[in-house]
């Protein structure tokens, strides 16, 4: 049982430890205005995209991107629409095909 509770708290700190290194990233890229991200999703609108955030993936289709936030619309029976800061995204990937044009397995 000790062994566990060590392995855990070295994983979760971890974590935090990574966390803590993108957003002092993410300040520094406010602060001297080098975050080119919004420009570059401007290619994947109206595509089916896989994104990564720092806690999170999320598959949709991208409605917009505007001021610093992208509107995806989820590829689910709901259709969900979810709003995402752009700061906190890892990666963005457009969903794989296959030769058919149908959707492959992605993997994240």
């Amino acid at each position: 049982m000790p062994l566990f509770i060590s392995f855990w708290i070295i994983f979760d700190g971890n974590r935090k430890v990574k966390q803590r290194r993108i957003m002092n990233t993410i300040k520094y890229n406010r602060q001297k205005g080098l975050s080119k991200m919004s420009e570059m999703i401007q290619n994947f609108i109206g595509k089916e995209c896989i994104i990564t955030t720092m806690n999170a993936s999320v598959t949709g289709k991208i409605e917009s991107a505007e001021g610093g936030w992208i509107k995806i619309r989820a590829l689910d029976k709901n259709a969900n629409t979810e709003i995402i800061n752009v700061d906190y995204i890892i990666r963005i990937q457009e969903y794989p095909r296959n030769k058919n044009g149908k959707r492959k397995a992605a993997i994240y």
